[in-house]
């Protein structure tokens, strides 16, 4: 049973943007990762399809270092770092940005546990942008606002019965503090699948709806949006590659949306434990 909830924390760390177990006091994780974009169309505010003009694409490759510390036996302290380069191309016409995106620093406490096996818990985070945009640098690298997050977060496994199958379901929140805001309610939830100690897959669904003040709505700038909403799938596949290292694969799609890019696209990630 150990290492089942072992298997079931690594790869719920890794696969669902960190969701909440606890570390363990004076245990460290670290997980670097990358992460693909890309959106050949985007959609309107009625949820119409449009592809870009003059066999436009937007790309985006994301570059992230989470890290989590135990503090005690229900808290933790995590915080993610990343490096953004963003790029709108079409027929003789190149734009790009890169530079450190957003970083986020929080805390995660383990509100209740039942029979040692699923867990809910409670994540907040302050969003702190390392960047700055400038209309002469596009596309965007993101919406540089301070923002802050609630996330609360249900995991665990499903027991033999079901084959020890895990789930992950998470909803939360999220304000950036300025007059447009905008405001994010997010949500998602994961199954995963061992096929054995060392491999697994997983399967996701998740959405984000923001809203704004702002309602100018810029194909060719997709960080310039505020107001948008989109529904996503993800599939993957992870594996142990030691005793304390695995590596994860990510597929995604978008599969509807308003005032946002179609996008489609990729993951890759190793989780260490310390």
């Amino acid at each position: 049973m150990k290492k089942i909830i072992a298997l079931i924390i690594i790869v719920l760390v890794c696969n669902n943007s960190y969701a909440g177990f606890p570390i363990g006091r004076g245990k460290y994780l670290l997980v670097p990762s990358y992460n693909l974009y890309m959106a050949k169309g985007y959609w309107d505010g009625n949820g119409n399809y449009f592809a870009y003009s003059n066999a436009g694409r937007f790309t985006s490759h994301f570059f992230g270092l989470y890290g989590g510390i135990g503090i005690g036996e229900r808290l933790d302290f995590v915080g993610n770092v990343s490096y953004v380069i963003q790029r709108k191309q079409e027929t003789g016409l190149l734009q790009s940005n890169a530079s450190l995106g957003d970083a986020t620093f929080g805390l995660s406490y383990l509100l209740n546990t039942f029979d040692y096996t699923k867990f809910l818990t409670v994540t907040g985070s302050l969003i702190v942008p390392l960047y700055s945009n400038f209309a002469n640098k596009v596309p965007f690298t993101g919406f540089q606002q301070v923002g802050g997050e609630v996330k609360l977060s249900y995991s665990g496994s499903n027991g033999e019965r079901y084959s020890n199958t895990y789930f992950d379901i998470n909803a939360g929140i999220r304000q950036f503090f300025s007059p447009e805001g905008p405001t994010q309610l997010f949500g998602d939830a994961l199954l995963g699948i061992p096929l054995d100690q060392d491999n697994k897959l997983t399967f996701q669904l998740s959405t984000i709806k923001s809203t704004s003040s702002q309602t100018v709505f810029n194909p060719n700038n997709l960080f310039l949006n505020r107001q948008f909403s989109f529904f996503r799938i993800t599939a993957g596949y992870g594996r142990r590659i030691g005793q304390h290292h695995q590596i994860f694969f990510n597929i995604f799609t978008d599969v509807s949306g308003r005032n946002t890019g179609k996008g489609t696209g990729g993951a890759v990630s190793i989780v260490a434990e310390l």
